[in-house]
């Protein structure tokens, strides 16, 4: 009898464990919406010639120096970044004798909490201190980001859903002017194979529908298509993307818009930390200017 009470009890309990596994994750952030689309047409593509070099101590601190050039314009910087626990400090120095420093903590306050502040010297009127808080329930997301200075503006998004479809809202309100600057409102509905999103932002003027879809069981081949409409012009705007995941280091994808403009990336992942990015671009209705090429290593 003893023996049937305690597997009884083992039964109950994966039984309970598989219901917790199962049951449905909260609705994404309003952010989410039409992210994946947003990523695969513009995240990546460079036009200017980039090297990076991190290393790591023995102690956890990061050094990165990183060098670019556009055109005829050559930048360069040294940083540094140390992480402890749930904190983290990051120093940056650049050839505009100009001083980045970013301190941040996240779950120190509150566990849903995290704390930002930011110092540029000698641009010290730059300098801020954020608060945001995001939280995430069964069936609704809230986040709020406050920025501590003379002027500052309080962001809020809220969705409700499920992480199958869900409905969002953000604002942004300026205390300097009393008012809103931003106010959008979106729907987005995706699966393990679609992700769909449309938003009406900037006050309703602008109209963004995005649809995403992976293809096969592996889904290594996504493509995507938005179309963006401003209301007070009814001006429209296309632009369709694909992207092929060779092989585990190797990723290619190209997006193409309405003006013509069309892009083309290949990242290769060297090491599990280093990677190649080859980017170019070409104007479809001016083949006679000279295509932009960009190259970024990252060791």
């Amino acid at each position: 009898m003893a023996n049937n009470s305690h597997q009884r009890k083992k039964k109950r309990s994966k039984t309970s464990k598989r219901h917790k596994q199962q049951e449905p994750a909260g609705p994404r952030r309003f952010s989410e919406f039409g992210k994946f689309a947003n990523d695969l047409l513009t995240k990546g593509y460079i036009h200017d010639q980039t090297l990076s070099i991190s290393t790591h101590s023995c102690n956890g601190v990061i050094i990165t120096s990183r060098a670019s050039r556009q055109g005829r314009r050559s930048t360069a910087n040294v940083g540094a970044q140390y992480k402890y626990k749930n904190a983290a400090v990051e120093v940056y120095f650049d050839t505009k004798s100009s001083i980045a420093t970013t301190l941040s903590f996240r779950g120190e306050i509150l566990p849903s909490m995290n704390v930002n502040a930011s110092l540029r010297l000698p641009e010290y009127g730059s300098s801020q201190l954020n608060l945001k808080f995001q939280q995430s329930f069964r069936n609704a997301a809230l986040s709020i980001s406050v920025g501590l200075n003379q002027s500052p503006d309080i962001l809020l998004s809220a969705t409700i859903g499920t992480s199958s479809i869900a409905f969002g809202i953000e604002s942004k309100y300026k205390t300097t002017s009393r008012s809103f600057s931003r106010l959008d409102a979106g729907i987005s509905v995706t699966n393990p194979s679609r992700d769909a999103s449309i938003i009406l932002a900037e006050k309703g003027d602008i109209l963004r529908l995005a649809y995403a879809h992976r293809f096969g069981q592996s889904r290594k081949i996504s493509a995507v298509a938005e179309v963006t409409r401003r209301l007070s012009n009814n001006k429209n705007s296309l632009a369709v993307g694909v992207s092929c995941i060779a092989d585990k280091l190797t990723t290619v994808k190209a997006t193409l818009n309405n003006r013509g403009k069309l892009q083309a990336l290949l990242v290769h992942k060297i090491k599990p930390n280093s990677s190649l990015n080859i980017s170019a671009e070409f104007n479809m209705k001016a083949l006679d200017k000279i295509p932009r090429i960009g190259l970024a290593l990252a060791l």
